[in-house]
C-alpha cells in the first residue's frame, strides 16, 4: 500500500464524545434507511471536495439518513459544510515490534508458498513481502472497537491514487463488519480503475464507476459479474472527478428547477433533437423512427425563441410541421427556456439533424450522440458520437446499444434501494429513482 502524507485542506473537523456512537445507531424496521457514505483523506483530496456533494446528492434524492464516515477530520468538517451528519473512526495503530512483524512475514510465506504470479514462475510472497505486506502490518490493532449497524455502505474502490494507510483501515473494516453483519455493500470508483491493482480490490456486493471501460475492466478480470456493476449517471460521476466544469456545476444546481419546467420524471429516458428549418426531413424521420423505439421516451425539441421563418416562430413550426409524430410518441417537450447545456446533463441520448455546438458539448460531457443527416457520413467519430445518415436504422441501433448496456445509467439511489429492499419508506422515497434508466 501507499505511504502518501496528507495535505491539509482547510479546518478541521474536531470530534466530540457522541461522533463514535452514530455507527452504532439500530437499524429499526420501516424507519428510515440509514446509509454511511466512506470518504479516506485521498479520495476526498482526489475528488477536490466534490464527493461529498454526491452524498448529499444521495440525501435530497431519498430523505435517507446519510452519514459521512471518515478517519479524517478535514474531510469530515467540509461534511458538515454541507448540512450531512458527520461520524469520526480513528485509524490508529499501536505500532509492531521487529519481532512481529518477522513472525508474520514469515507465517505469510509459509501459507504462500505454493502460490505464484499467473503466467510467470515468480512467487506471490516475493512481491508481498518486499512492500505490500510489511506496510499492512502498520495496521495492526488499528481496527476500531466501536460496533457498526446500517441499511448499506458505501466504500470507495482502493486503487494507485488512494490508498493512504489510514483510509485502506478504514474502508477495510468497513466492508469486513458489513459483510460479517449482512449490511450490503457498494464499491464507488474514484480513483480510476484499469491500473494492475486488482488484488486490492475488496470484495462488494455491488460496483458503481464512471464509465463502460471501468465496466469492463471489472468483468474481464473476473471482479465482478454482469448484474453487480452499475455506471453511474454523469453528474454523479462528476462528483468523484478531479477539477470542476461550469456546465455541470450549473446542472447540480438546477437539475430540479429544469425537470420541473420539462415535466420530466427522474426515471425517464431523455431524448434531446436540436432544431434547425433547415433539417425539417431528418428531424421528421427521426421523430418516426422514435416511435418505433421501446423504450420510455420522453422527447425534448430544442428551438430558439429568436427564430422565425415567415410568419412562425420556431415552436409554432415544430408543431405545424410534425403534428402527426409528434402525437404518435409518449412524451414530447418543445423547449425555448432551458438553455442546451442544462438540456445536455438531462439527457441520456442527444439526436441531431447536424454537427454543431451541441454534439460537440454532448461528447465533453460523455453523453452519446446520433446525427442523423442525409447523405452524411456514417460510423463512429470518436468514443460518443455516431453517424448515421437512415433515420430508419435508429431504432436498431438503439437496441443493439441498450443490449451492450451503453444506455443505461444508474442513480446512487437507485442502485442503494435495489440492495436494501426498501422499507415502505424507502420504496415511497425512491418513486421514479428506481426505474429502468434512473
Amino acid at each position: 500500500m501507499s505511504k502518501k502524507s496528507k495535505k491539509k485542506r482547510g479546518a478541521e473537523f474536531t470530534p466530540s464524545a457522541s461522533s463514535f456512537n452514530g455507527i452504532d445507531a439500530p437499524v429499526s424496521s420501516g424507519k428510515t434507511p440509514r446509509v454511511l457514505f466512506a470518504v479516506g483523506d485521498a479520495d476526498f483530496g482526489y475528488s477536490e471536495t466534490k464527493i461529498w456533494r454526491l452524498a448529499k446528492k444521495l440525501k435530497d434524492q431519498t430523505g435517507w439518513n446519510v452519514v459521512a464516515v471518515s478517519h479524517d477530520k478535514e474531510a469530515l468538517q467540509a461534511a458538515k459544510n454541507l448540512q450531512l451528519d458527520a461520524e469520526f473512526v480513528a485509524i490508529e495503530s499501536p505500532g509492531v515490534s521487529v519481532a512481529d512483524r518477522l513472525r508474520a512475514t514469515d507465517e505469510m510465506i509459509r501459507e504462500t508458498a505454493h502460490v505464484h504470479i499467473p503466467g510467470s514462475q515468480l512467487p506471490l510472497w516475493k512481491v508481498l513481502a518486499m512492500d505490500d505486506f510489511l506496510c499492512s502490518l502498520q495496521l495492526f490493532g488499528a481496527q476500531p472497537s466501536i460496533p457498526l449497524a446500517a441499511d448499506a455502505i458505501i466504500v470507495p474502490l482502493m486503487g494507485v491514487d488512494n490508498n493512504t494507510r489510514a483510509s485502506c483501515g478504514l474502508y477495510t473494516w468497513l466492508v469486513s463488519e458489513g459483510r460479517r453483519k449482512g449490511i450490503p455493500v457498494i464499491g464507488l470508483e474514484i480513483s480510476p480503475l484499469g491500473n494492475k491493482n486488482t488484488l486490492s480490490q475488496l470484495p462488494m456486493d455491488h460496483y458503481a464507476v464512471k464509465s463502460d471501460w471501468a465496466k469492463q475492466f471489472l468483468l474481464r478480470h473476473g471482479v465482478a459479474g454482469p448484474k453487480s456493476v452499475s455506471v453511474l449517471r454523469w453528474e454523479e460521476s462528476y462528483c468523484s472527478w478531479p477539477g470542476a466544469d461550469d456546465f455541470t456545476e450549473a446542472f447540480l444546481e438546477m437539475e430540479v428547477k429544469a425537470r420541473t419546467m420539462l415535466n420530466v420524471p427522474e426515471d425517464r429516458f431523455i431524448i434531446v433533437i436540436p432544431h434547425h428549418v433547415a433539417f425539417l426531413w431528418e428531424i421528421r424521420k427521426i421523430l418516426e423512427a422514435l416511435a418505433q423505439v421501446e423504450l420510455p421516451l420522453s422527447v425534448v425539441i430544442r428551438v430558439d425563441s429568436r427564430t422565425i421563418r415567415r410568419q412562425f416562430h420556431e415552436r409554432e413550426l415544430v408543431l405545424e410541421t410534425y403534428g402527426k409524430e409528434i402525437r404518435a410518441l409518449p412524451h414530447v417537450v418543445i423547449d425555448e427556456r432551458v438553455g442546451i447545456g442544462l438540456l445536455l446533463q438531462l439527457a441520456d441520448l442527444v439526436i441531431a439533424p447536424f454537427a454543431g455546438t451541441t454534439t460537440e458539448r454532448a461528447a465533453l460531457c460523455r453523453k452519446r450522440s446520433i446525427i442523423c443527416q442525409s447523405m452524411g457520413e456514417e460510423g463512429w467519430q470518436g468514443e460518443f458520437l455516431y453517424w448515421e445518415p437512415m433515420p430508419g436504422k435508429i431504432p436498431e441501433l438503439l437496441r443493439s446499444w441498450k443490449v451492450k448496456g451503453w444506455l443505461e445509467r444508474k442513480r446512487l439511489a437507485g442502485i442503494i434501494a435495489k440492495l436494501v429492499g426498501g422499507t415502505a419508506h424507502a420504496a415511497d422515497r425512491m418513486h421514479g429513482v428506481s426505474g429502468l434508466y434512473s
